[in-house]
């Protein structure tokens, strides 16, 4: 006899699909960030050139990323995702093919616009379905681990990146990325169900209501940590490959060894934050950035003080991540869920293009390991002032139950919306 699954089964269901989809896209998109910035520069590029090629993912999430919540939410969060997917591989196929920073501009660009479309979507329309089912005690296990596989899935990509680096180019790896991401889009199409919660507001207003609840006293410290958090994360992302290659001193070859290595700290630190559960989210956020601000102080000691400061922090930055995403989908309402995730991803967005920027004119002027550091310090002060004025204005440093009065906060917009029906 068939037994017929329940709700609750579907509801599972969705979370392994999102862990798989999670995977996919994670292997895709390590793969091809294993070696992007070494093949810009084989290109002639300089950092400065790189940094500001990058900067154009700010652009992308101004314009794409800011309204694809309110579209998602109006919509469906299924479409935004497979839309986004499609971009986003045609984009590292581009990428592929490029010589030029002309080329490379409009890859980046459809890049940055595809991540923008997919980021938070698949997350909301799983919280959302968690809670329509009253299930949303559920959410925070589910997110934690998304982050896990994401990073897993990171440490898969490398070693792809490996394989291939025996027999074929780079060029050869983004192709192949490039697919996995169009193939997931059409995994979803043909697979995937819509999210139970649609909004019936219109994009101004779901807008409107995004803004207000992020600028409020309650998202505040949230949308301040994501900042600080995106710094942290460009930084990274920038200078491991060319600190591999020129103060560790290992040939180009072993860059997705390394990558594997780095993933595999970043997924630990993922898993890991489930000892911080005892924390308040700003405080456990508090303590994983310090940690990656004083690790990668340690690039100065050396190839080997090098190797501990970025396996530290990619151990760091992966709890930080963590609990920054359940922080978010435990305080945020259902019916403004993607597009207050898409405002927070648009603020981190910018926070990374701008790094990426400043960055890159920084490095050309000191050096790469004078201004990691000197980046590093920066990070390590701004996290730790974050965390002192929040305790001067009463936040507890021990956990407490995440009730925000986020019906009182988006009261008015509701309100004109149920007159309206």
């Amino acid at each position: 006899m068939r037994l017929r699954r329940g709700p609750s089964a579907v509801r599972h269901s969705l979370i392994t699909k999102v862990w798989i989809l999670t995977g996919v896209v994670g292997v895709a998109d390590f793969s091809f960030g294993a070696t992007f910035v070494t093949f810009m520069q084989t290109k002639g590029l300089s950092a400065a050139v790189i940094g500001a090629l990058l900067a154009i993912t700010g652009v992308t999430s101004v314009v794409f990323e800011a309204p694809s919540g309110a579209w998602g939410d109006r919509f469906g969060h299924k479409r935004l995702v497979m839309i986004g997917l499609t971009a986003w591989g045609v984009g590292l196929t581009v990428f592929a093919l490029a010589t030029g920073a002309g080329l490379f501009a409009i890859a980046i660009g459809m890049w940055g616009a595809g991540l923008a479309l997919y980021s938070g979507a698949a997350t909301s329309m799983l919280i959302n379905t968690l809670n329509a089912g009253d299930e949303g005690h559920a959410g925070a296990a589910a997110i934690r681990g998304t982050e896990t596989v994401r990073w897993a899935a990171a440490a898969l990509g490398a070693c792809v990146v490996i394989v291939s680096g025996l027999a074929v180019d780079m060029r050869a790896t983004y192709f192949l990325s490039g697919a996995l991401l169009l193939g997931a889009a059409l995994w979803v199409l043909i697979r995937w169900p819509e999210s139970p919660t649609r909004s019936t507001t219109n994009l101004r207003t779901s807008l409107r209501m995004g803004l207000r609840f992020v600028a409020s006293t309650h998202a505040r410290p949230l949308v301040i940590f994501s900042v600080v958090a995106a710094a942290a994360l460009a930084v990274i992302i920038l200078t491991w490959q060319p600190v591999v290659l020129t103060i560790v001193g290992l040939e180009s070859r072993w860059l997705g060894v390394v990558l594997l290595t780095l993933s595999a700290s970043a997924a630990a630190g993922a898993a890991a934050s489930v000892w911080l559960v005892r924390l308040s989210p700003f405080a456990a956020v508090s303590v994983a950035l310090g940690g990656v601000a004083v690790s990668l102080l340690l690039l100065g000691a050396g190839a080997v003080g090098a190797t501990v400061a970025y396996l530290g922090a990619e151990f760091f930055i992966g709890g930080a991540l963590t609990m920054l995403a359940i922080w978010a989908q435990a305080i945020i309402p259902d019916e403004i869920r993607a597009t207050a995730t898409s405002i927070l991803g648009t603020a981190a967005g910018l926070a990374i293009a701008g790094t990426y920027a400043l960055f890159g004119l920084l490095w050309d002027t000191l050096g790469l390991a004078p201004a990691v550091s000197l980046t590093a310090a920066i990070l390590l002060v701004a996290s730790a002032v974050t965390a002192l004025v929040m305790l001067f204005a009463g936040q507890s440093w021990k956990t407490k139950a995440l009730t925000p009065a986020a019906a009182e906060i988006l009261r008015p917009d509701m309100n004109l919306t149920e007159e309206k029906k």
